[in-house]
């Protein structure tokens, strides 16, 4: 156990000075990323840790697509692509409590949570990433009218799909700590998990996530600021931002994947 702690942290050294000096993180996220990388595999192992891994990696590169197409929708978000200790907490937080659960009660099913959890992250940062991309205006999910790219609660086809591709992707990263009889059930569980979990991101994001307009472009933004000035807030709560319904996503995405795999067994 002294051993895999030792390589736990050693490991999580390594990925969290490098993503810091690839400037996918800030100083608190790459410390917020230690501290989860420790946990990860110093306790649960590699099966706890590779599939938050692929979520972090694959989507701080993901990030990069396309970033001159991006850079209108990416001025209204609160956060920018390069992530502070709130949103690694917020998007591995609840993998890395599941882990601490199941390090001390050893039940099984835990596992199907934390994959649940892990792939609505990344339908819902995925979904975000290349959703902003689509040439096409996406659709309040409130509403179903068509909103600017970029607007809290606004889904897309190109952003749907992105996201079912990233709840497939958890799946396969897991896939050598799985059983035969298991693949499919939990490949049912990661996907509807992890779009679910993505869809309530999005309900969350246009009813209760403040929601500001930017007073000299009049955009709605997620900023407190925007163009240089103050904006004032036009829907929701101040104190609720993206981080919170990030959080919110992969909780409802772990408490739904454990929900169907109860039903399939």
């Amino acid at each position: 156990m002294t051993e895999q702690l030792l390589i736990g942290v050693l490991f999580a050294a390594i990925i969290s000075v490098s993503s810091y000096l690839a400037r996918f993180l800030t100083l608190s996220g790459s410390i917020a990323q230690f501290i989860l990388g420790t946990i990860l595999l110093g306790l649960g192992g590699w099966q706890w840790t590779v599939p938050v891994l692929v979520l972090f990696v694959l989507s701080s590169l993901i990030s990069t697509i396309g970033k001159r197409r991006r850079a209108d929708a990416d001025s209204l978000f609160e956060k920018s692509s390069r992530r502070d200790g709130w949103q690694v907490i917020a998007n591995g937080g609840v993998a890395a409590a599941i882990t601490l659960i199941w390090f001390f009660t050893r039940s099984e099913v835990l596992y199907v949570a934390y994959l649940s959890a892990v792939a609505a992250a990344t339908a819902d940062t995925w979904g975000t990433e290349l959703g902003t991309l689509s040439r096409s205006s996406p659709i309040l999910v409130t509403t179903f009218e068509r909103v600017e790219s970029g607007r809290s609660g606004a889904i897309s086809l190109l952003g749907t799909f992105a996201g079912v591709a990233g709840s497939f992707t958890i799946w396969l990263s897991a896939l050598p700590w799985l059983s035969s009889t298991q693949h499919v059930n939990i490949l049912f569980v990661s996907l509807f998990g992890g779009m679910i979990g993505s869809l309530a991101d999005s309900f969350v994001g246009a009813t209760l996530q403040a929601q500001y307009r930017c007073v000299v472009c009049r955009k709605l933004t997620e900023r407190f600021t925007h163009c240089k000035q103050r904006t004032q807030i036009v829907s929701g709560f101040p104190w609720i931002g993206n981080d919170h319904v990030n959080l919110i996503c992969t909780i409802i995405g772990a408490a739904i994947g454990l929900y169907l795999y109860g039903l399939l067994r």
